[in-house]
C-alpha cells in the first residue's frame, strides 16, 4: 500500500531514533525553564503535551506530580517515547491539530497545555481552528504555552512561517491574550534558529458567568 502519511509525520516516523536523541540532549529546564513560573506548583494539574515527541517534556510533568496527556501523531516516535519514558502518570495518544479528535473525546480540559516546536507545523490555514481548539481545552485560569522556531521554515520537515504578532490577533480573536513573550536563542546552536517562547491565558469574562 502507498504511503499515506502526511509528509512531516513520515519524516519524523523514518528518524525516530535520531529525533528522540536530539530531543533527549536538552533538559526540561534548558529549553522550558522560563514556564516553571506559570505552571501550578505542589503537583495534582492536569497537562496536556501536544506533539509530545521524545517524552522528555511529559516525564518533567509527571516527575513534578502532575498527571499528562501525551500527543504525538508520529507513531514511530511515540513509541520511542513510551520505551524511554515510561511512567504511569503519563497517557499516550496518537492524535494531532487541528481536529485534537482523541484528545476532545477525553471530555476533559487542562491546567496547562504544552506545544513545543509543534506550531510550525500547523498550516496557516488551520491555525485560527486549532486556536480555537486548544482555548476550548484549557480550565479557567489554564495556561497555554506555545514555543515555537523563527526563521526560515524548513520545508522538508513541513514547517511554515511563524509569528509572535500572530499568536497576538489569534488570541484577540479568541477571548486570550499573551501573559508573556520573548526570544531565545537555539539551545543546540544551530545556526539561524531561534525560538519564541509565549505564554497565553483567556480573559475572565470568557469563563464567568
Amino acid at each position: 500500500m502507498p504511503d499515506t502519511q502526511p509528509p512531516n509525520i513520515a519524516w519524523y516516523n523514518n528518524r525516530a531514533a535520531q529525533v528522540a536523541d536530539q530531543y533527549e540532549q536538552l533538559s526540561f529546564d534548558q529549553v522550558h525553564g522560563w514556564l516553571r513560573d506559570y505552571l501550578p506548583s505542589g503537583g495534582g494539574a492536569l497537562a496536556l503535551d501536544i506533539g509530545a515527541g521524545s517524552g522528555r517534556d511529559a516525564a518533567w510533568l509527571a516527575e513534578q506530580g502532575h498527571d499528562v496527556v501525551a500527543v504525538e501523531p508520529a507513531a514511530e516516535l511515540r513509541q520511542e517515547a513510551q520505551r524511554r519514558h515510561p511512567d504511569e502518570r503519563i497517557s499516550w495518544l496518537g492524535d494531532s491539530l487541528p481536529d485534537l479528535a482523541a484528545v476532545h473525546r477525553l471530555g476533559t480540559s487542562f491546567d496547562v497545555i504544552l506545544l513545543s516546536a509543534v506550531w510550525m507545523h500547523v498550516p496557516p490555514n488551520e491555525r485560527s481552528r486549532s486556536f480555537r481548539k486548544l482555548v476550548t481545552l484549557l480550565k479557567p485560569g489554564g495556561v497555554l504555552a506555545i514555543t515555537m522556531r523563527l526563521g526560515e521554515p524548513d520545508t522538508e520537515r513541513g514547517m511554515h512561517a511563524v509569528s509572535i504578532e500572530e499568536l497576538h490577533q489569534l488570541a484577540r480573536e479568541h477571548g486570550a491574550y499573551i501573559e508573556h513573550s520573548n526570544h531565545s536563542s537555539d539551545a543546540l546552536g544551530r545556526a539561524g534558529v531561534s525560538w519564541a517562547e509565549v505564554a497565553i491565558r483567556l480573559h475572565e469574562e470568557q469563563f464567568s458567568e
